[in-house]
This record gives C-alpha cells, sequence and structure tokens, in this order.
C-alpha cells in the first residue's frame, strides 16, 4: 500500500521535470497511458499470458480506460500547470472521499464512524500539509475544475476497478484498459486542438519513462492486486500519504526543507490513517440474508 502512494507521489514533480521539453498535456499523458499499456501486454505476452480480452470484458475495460485512465490522467496533466501545488494537492486529494461515498452506493461497503472520521481526519492532514503551497493569486477556476474532474474520474475508476478485482488475471486487462485510456487522449488532444510535435530530449524520454513503468504500469498492477484482497476505502486512505511522500521526495533530490506547518500536516494525515487501519475501524459485512 505504502508502495502504491510512493510510485503515485513521482506522478506530480516528473510531470513538472519534463514540462520544458513535453509535449501539450494531453498528448502527455496519452503517451504516458499507452506506453505503461504496452509494456503490461508486451509482458504478459512474454510470460506466456497473451490473450484478447474476452467479449464480455471490453465494454468494462472501456469505462475503466475512460475514467480511471483518461479522465483521471488528463484531469492531472491539464490541472498540474495551471494551478498552484498546493492547491492542486488538496483538490486531487479530495478523490478518495468521493470514492468512499461511491463505494457505500456501490460496493455495499458499511463505513463505520471511526473509518469516516479517519478520512475526514487524513483529508484535513493534506489540507494543512498544503498550506505552505497555496498561491492564492494564481489559483485558476480552470486548474481547480481539471484536477477535481480527474479526482472524480480516478474515484469512479476506482469503483470499477474494485468490482473486477475478483478476476486473478492482471497484465492484459490493465494493459488494455491504458490503451484503450490513451486512445482517448489522444481524441481529446484532437479535439482541443493540441500541436502533436515532440521534442524528443534525454531528458523528456527519461521523464515519460519514469512516469510509465514504476508510476503507472507498476503502480497500477500492485493496485488491482491489492484491491483484490481489502475494501476499497481502506486502501484509497493510503493516498493521502501521497503529498507526504511529494514533499519527501523534494527533500531527497531538490535539497528542500520541511516547514513545522508541514510536518504538522504529516502528522495529522497519519493520525487519520491510524483511526482508518486500527482494527476497530473495521467494515461491517452487510447482511444478504445468507446469501
Amino acid at each position: 500500500m505504502v508502495l502504491v502512494a510512493l510510485l503515485w507521489a513521482l506522478c506530480f514533480p516528473l510531470i513538472v521535470i519534463g514540462n520544458p521539453d513535453a509535449p501539450p498535456p494531453l498528448l502527455f499523458a496519452a503517451l504516458r497511458a499507452l506506453l505503461a499499456g504496452a509494456i503490461l501486454v508486451a509482458l504478459a505476452s512474454l510470460c506466456g499470458k497473451w490473450r484478447w480480452p474476452r467479449p464480455g470484458e471490453i465494454g468494462k475495460l472501456t469505462l475503466i480506460g475512460l475514467s480511471f485512465t483518461a479522465i483521471g490522467f488528463g484531469g492531472m496533466f491539464l490541472g498540474a500547470g495551471k494551478l498552484a501545488s498546493g492547491i492542486a494537492t488538496v483538490l486531487a486529494n479530495v478523490q478518495p472521499l468521493i470514492a468512499a461515498i461511491l463505494a457505500v452506493w456501490f460496493l455495499k461497503e458499511v463505513l463505520s464512524r471511526q473509518i469516516l472520521c479517519g478520512l475526514m481526519i487524513g483529508f484535513v492532514g493534506v489540507v494543512v500539509l498544503a498550506l505552505p503551497g497555496f498561491d492564492y493569486t494564481a489559483g485558476r477556476l480552470e486548474g481547480a475544475f481539471y484536477v477535481l474532474v480527474g479526482a472524480l474520474g480516478t474515484a469512479v475508476g476506482n469503483i470499477l476497478l474494485k468490482r473486477r478485482s475478483k478476476d486473478g488475471d492482471i497484465w492484459i486487462p490493465m494493459g488494455f484498459q491504458l490503451m484503450i485510456g490513451a486512445v482517448f487522449l489522444f481524441g481529446g488532444s484532437l479535439v482541443m486542438g493540441e500541436e502533436w510535435e515532440i521534442r524528443w530530449s534525454w531528458n523528456f524520454a527519461g521523464t515519460l519513462f519514469a512516469l510509465s513503468v514504476p508510476a503507472t504500469a507498476l503502480m497500477v498492477v500492485l493496485w488491482y492486486a491489492l484491491l483484490s484482497r481489502a475494501p476499497l476505502t481502506k486502501l484509497n486512505s493510503i493516498t493521502f500519504l501521497t503529498p507526504a511522500f511529494g514533499l519527501l521526495i523534494g527533500v531527497l533530490l531538490l535539497d528542500e526543507r520541511f516547514s513545522p506547518i508541514e510536518l504538522a500536516g504529516v502528522a495529522i494525515t497519519l493520525l487519520g490513517l491510524a483511526l482508518i487501519i486500527w482494527p476497530g475501524g473495521s467494515y461491517k459485512a452487510p447482511d444478504r440474508g445468507g446469501h
């Protein structure tokens, strides 16, 4: 779980690092998804697990590719350059709260008061953590809209992933949904009139590889495997650690320093996670009359 949050935390720094040489945002997101999906399908083929998606899977994988990959990645890339980092972090971390509400409706997960309290405390921790990065003059409504739509897409995608997570086959379905999402992103890039001119450089190629392989291909495989073993809301709460890992990456790679406010945000976030993970916050399975 922690590794997934760490891999997710790599995304925003890598997008920023790749910006000087990167193509327009939706084209960049499409290249990321396409490369990640192709790698997963290639690995499945090398391991003798190649197969075409079953007829009943195509519609489900298309919906996952549209929500989790196309809308989720698209919102992240479009919003990254239009919002201050603090605002983007807070808005992106609305996703676990949206997913928790959807999980009650569509997955019949029953939330205890302890878990709900933990989610709210975790989100407050993220807000405190992001306070030093708030720039009230730079925040734009358009950027906020993109990040929120991306968070909604990721939440819906997580619900759809959870519903089919009992299927033990990971590589081919995840590879195809990423490539389907890439098709939607390429289409969105065309509709928005983005220029398809890529200035290849070692900086951009390295960033694209890091975004596609560890931060996407590995992350989605691990995430899908975890979804088959635990309730979505408990797993999703770990994403509250993403901004904390982002700060840690800044300390290690960019020689940044934690401020007292950021340390307080980390402490509050960990308190919220402790409430969620603590045994008393476990889920109660709905009574289905023995069925």
